[in-house]
C-alpha cells in the first residue's frame, strides 16, 4: 500500500507539474463548448412559422406507430399521409414526401431519396427515435423548430405512446456540453498514455521497474494517478458547463458523474492497450486521435446523422452509448436501456484491462 501510494502521489503531481498546460488542457473544452453551442444556437434559433415536413405513411390500422404519427406533438412537425406502401413509395418519387414510413409486421422502415436533404433528416430523425428509443430532436431544432420534447416509445415491441419529458426543451448548448465532454474525456487517455510512457518506454521507466516497487503497485499507482486526473479535468468542465452555462444535466447527478467516471476508465484502458499493441508512444497516440474523432462522429457527437443500417452497429461506441444513459438521465430515455448501455461501458472497459494486462505480462515480467 505504501508503494502504491508513493508511485501515485509522485504521478498525480507529474501531471499537474505545467500548470499552463494544465489550464489550457481545461479551457479548451469549455470554448469549444460555448462556441458549438452559442454560434449554433443563434443558427437554429426557433422560428415559429415552423411548417411541418409533408411524409406519406404505410402503417398498421389502430396500431402504436398509427397514435404516434397522429399525436398531437407529432403533427407539429410532420404531415402525414397514410396511404398503401405502394402510393407511399410514389409520393417519395414524385417528390411530394420527404420519406415514407413503411410498417408491415411489427417492422418499421423508412425509404428516403437518394438526395434526401437536411429537410428529410427531421422526419427520418423522429421516427429514428420511435425504433431506438432516442431522447434528443436535435436535427428538427437545427432545421428552426421548438420542439417539445417527446418520450420515445420505451420497449423493443413499440408499446407504449408518446409523452412529454417533462418542463426542459434540449438547446444546443445542453446538446455540445455532453457530446463534448465525453470527446475530451476520452483524450483524457493521454494522461495515462504519459505516464506509461515514461514509466516503460523510456531509460527512467526501465530504471523503475528495477526498483523494490512491486509491478501491482507500480501499474495500480498510474493508473489511479492517470485516471483522477482526468475525472478532475472533466469535473471542471462539468461544473463549469452546469453554473456558467446553465447546461442542464438533469435530476440524477449521480448517474451521470458515474456515466463520465465510467467515460474516464475506458479511456485510460483504451490507452494503455493501444500502447502495448503498438510498443510506440507516438503510433498509439496517432491511433487514439483518429479512433477517437471517428468514434465522436458517428455517435452524432458534432452533428446528429442518420447511417442507416449501420446506426444499429454504431450505437454501441462509447460515445453512443454514454450518450444514451446522459441524455436519458436528463430528458427522460428507457431504464433499462440505460443502465444496459452503462454496464456495456464498463464490460468494454474491463476487456481492454484484460488486453492490456495480457499484452504486458510478458513485458512487465522481462
Amino acid at each position: 500500500m505504501r508503494d502504491f501510494l508513493a508511485v501515485f502521489t509522485k504521478s498525480f503531481k507529474y501531471c499537474w507539474r505545467d500548470p499552463g498546460t494544465v489550464i489550457i488542457l481545461t479551457a479548451f473544452p469549455i470554448a469549444l463548448i460555448f462556441v458549438l453551442g452559442n454560434a449554433l444556437a443563434g443558427f437554429i434559433s426557433p422560428a415559429y412559422d415552423f411548417e411541418p415536413l409533408p411524409v406519406s405513411a404505410s402503417v398498421e390500422t389502430g396500431g402504436n406507430l398509427e397514435a404516434f404519427l397522429q399525436s398531437e406533438d407529432i403533427l407539429r412537425f410532420l404531415d402525414v399521409t397514410f396511404t398503401t406502401p405502394e402510393n407511399a413509395e410514389g409520393l417519395v418519387e414524385s417528390g411530394e414526401a420527404y420519406i415514407a414510413i413503411i410498417e408491415e409486421n411489427g417492422e418499421v422502415s423508412v425509404i428516403r431519396p437518394r438526395n434526401a436533404g437536411m429537410n428529410a433528416m427531421i422526419p427520418i430523425s423522429i421516427i429514428d427515435s420511435y425504433k431506438q428509443i432516442g431522447a434528443a430532436m436535435t436535427i428538427a431544432i437545427m432545421n428552426g423548430a421548438n420542439p417539445l420534447e417527446l418520450l420515445p416509445l420505451t420497449s423493443a415491441e413499440l408499446t407504449v405512446t408518446a409523452a412529454p419529458l417533462g418542463n426542459r426543451v434540449q438547446s444546443a448548448i445542453d446538446y455540445y456540453a455532453v457530446t463534448m465532454i465525453v470527446m475530451i474525456m476520452l483524450f483524457a487517455g493521454m494522461n495515462g498514455l504519459e505516464l506509461f510512457k515514461k514509466s516503460m518506454f523510456s531509460e527512467t521507466g526501465a530504471r523503475v521497474l528495477t526498483t523494490p516497487v512491486s509491478k501491482p503497485a507500480l501499474i495500480g499507482g498510474l493508473l489511479a494517478a492517470a485516471t483522477v486526473t482526468s475525472y478532475l479535468q472533466g469535473m471542471i468542465t462539468f461544473l463549469f458547463t452546469w453554473f456558467v452555462y446553465g447546461v442542464y444535466w438533469g435530476e440524477n447527478i449521480f448517474l451521470v458523474l458515474l456515466t463520465l467516471f465510467g467515460v474516464t476508465l475506458f479511456s485510460q484502458a483504451f490507452a494503455i492497450a493501444l500502447l502495448l499493441l503498438f510498443k510506440s508512444p507516438n503510433a498509439t497516440m496517432a491511433a487514439m486521435q483518429s479512433l477517437i474523432w471517428v468514434m465522436t462522429f458517428v455517435a452524432g457527437g458534432y452533428v446528429k446523422l442518420d447511417f442507416g443500417a449501420a446506426q444499429n452497429i454504431f450505437r454501441f461506441s462509447p460515445n453512443s452509448l454514454a450518450h444514451t444513459v446522459i441524455f436519458g438521465s436528463a430528458f427522460g430515455g428507457n431504464q433499462t436501456r440505460m443502465m444496459n448501455d452503462l454496464a456495456l461501458l464498463f464490460i468494454y472497459t474491463a476487456v481492454l484491462f484484460i488486453i492490456a494486462f495480457m499484452l504486458g505480462k510478458r513485458r512487465l515480467t522481462k
